[in-house]
């Protein structure tokens, strides 16, 4: 069989497209494949590592943040119970009388854990005259007071659906002891209890007091407290779960004569009666606390709401500046991230020492080792006329974490 030139040159044509067709279809279709999924996977790989990487650059920022956070939690929950010891609080109870000279008898509720509720006081609607809507039309301003009623209404109903929503989506709860005080005593008496309760090392709560007279100089009510719980973070309220009252207890006969023998054999501790005249505190820690290296704040500051933190494994420049205008003092701090007042004032936050110096105290600890650095350069400007007195105690011996420099007036350091 002849073959023509252009019958080969034909067949030729028609092989190289079949080899193209069958490599198109067979070799690179699968092979672009397989390329656009390892493309895919080294996409998901690079987001992954670009992920990861973040997270390792933001990992000293997180630990910082979650230390401040702790911190902020502890000093938060400082005033609550760790837990609802009924005995003590009888004690506790007992002792506030005692000191204030009122006389009560105590009830007390089953212990719950319940939500915590928030005490909203109630809108009182003033009633008005019925001339006033007269008034209001003749002076064409019926419509304003329709308007106002209108407002009113809605408001007071909004009101009442905000403070539903909010008693629903106010989920917080904590243990909780109700108790009832029927007490009798003088005002002057009364008003020293109600005062021990506000200022006491604990939250407690007045929920409601009734108060009637007994005589002309008598008085005699109920007083209604709460008393609330919640698991704390660390062991700082370890000594308050430990009873320290080794007494013999009971009688053989219930209602005979006399206490039980060797009632209240105390061995609780008198506590230091010594004043105390800081009015500033500072706390340094190691880098390796679960607590921020650095934590400064106004003394017996209940509320926390004058202390700023700092956490970082080095030297943490602080500054701190007293300032007297029109003979009244003011104070500012700040660290390299938190500064205080949070309004940034330039004047500052007025205060008034507790002696006739300005006592800055600092408490500092030894160094774990080598690898611990955290510690403060600590500047004092003192614009005033009284003495800054700084204390520095336990400071580390060798390598101090403290270091000062001053401005101005008279600023003296002394380690303890």
């Amino acid at each position: 069989m002849n073959v023509s030139k252009r019958e080969k040159y034909l067949i030729g044509i028609l092989l190289a497209v079949l080899i193209c067709f069958v490599y198109y279809q067979f070799i690179y279709v699968k092979q672009v494949e397989k390329l656009n999924n390892k493309k895919a996977e080294k996409n998901q790989v690079e987001q992954r590592y670009n992920e990861v990487m973040a997270a390792i650059a933001n990992l000293d920022s997180k630990e910082e943040n979650l230390k401040i956070l702790k911190a902020t939690v502890l000093d938060k929950s400082k005033r609550l119970y760790p837990t609802i010891m009924q005995e003590k609080i009888i004690i506790e109870i007992d002792k506030l009388l005692t000191d204030s000279g009122l006389k009560g008898n105590i009830a007390f509720s089953p212990i719950e854990v319940a939500l915590v509720e928030k005490m909203v006081s109630p809108e009182i609607q003033k009633t008005e005259s019925s001339l006033k809507a007269l008034v209001d039309e003749y002076n064409g301003g019926a419509s304003t007071s329709d308007n106002s009623n209108s407002n009113n209404e809605t408001t007071a109903n909004g009101g009442e659906q905000q403070s539903q929503s909010g008693t629903s989506e106010n989920n917080a709860t904590s243990e909780q002891l109700k108790v009832a005080i029927n007490f009798s005593g003088n005002y002057e008496a009364l008003k020293s209890f109600i005062a021990s309760v506000q200022n006491y090392e604990r939250k407690v709560v007045i929920t409601n007091i009734s108060i009637s007279s007994k005589s002309q100089e008598e008085l005699s009510g109920v007083m209604n407290l709460e008393f609330h719980a919640v698991p704390k973070l660390s062991d700082e309220d370890m000594e308050y779960l430990i009873w320290t009252l080794n007494n013999v207890y009971g009688k053989e006969v219930l209602f005979s004569n006399g206490v039980a023998s060797g009632a209240y054999a105390s061995t609780i501790e008198e506590q230091s009666n010594e004043k105390d005249v800081n009015d500033f505190v500072m706390m340094i820690r190691s880098s390796t606390s679960e607590l921020p290296t650095v934590t400064i704040g106004k003394a017996k500051d209940d509320s926390r709401e004058s202390y700023i933190y700092s956490d970082k494994d080095k030297i943490e420049e602080v500054e701190i500046a007293f300032d007297e205008i029109d003979g009244k003092i003011y104070y500012k701090y700040k660290t390299s991230s938190s500064y205080y007042p949070k309004d940034s004032s330039s004047q500052g936050k007025e205060f008034t020492s507790k002696s006739k110096d300005i006592v800055f105290e600092i408490l500092s600890e030894k160094r774990s080792g080598t690898s611990d650095n955290s510690g403060i350069k600590l500047k004092v400007i003192n614009n005033t006329e009284k003495n800054v007195e700084i204390i520095v105690k336990d400071d580390d011996t060798s390598n101090p974490r403290v270091t000062v420099t001053s401005e101005g007036y008279t600023v003296n350091v002394t380690k303890k």
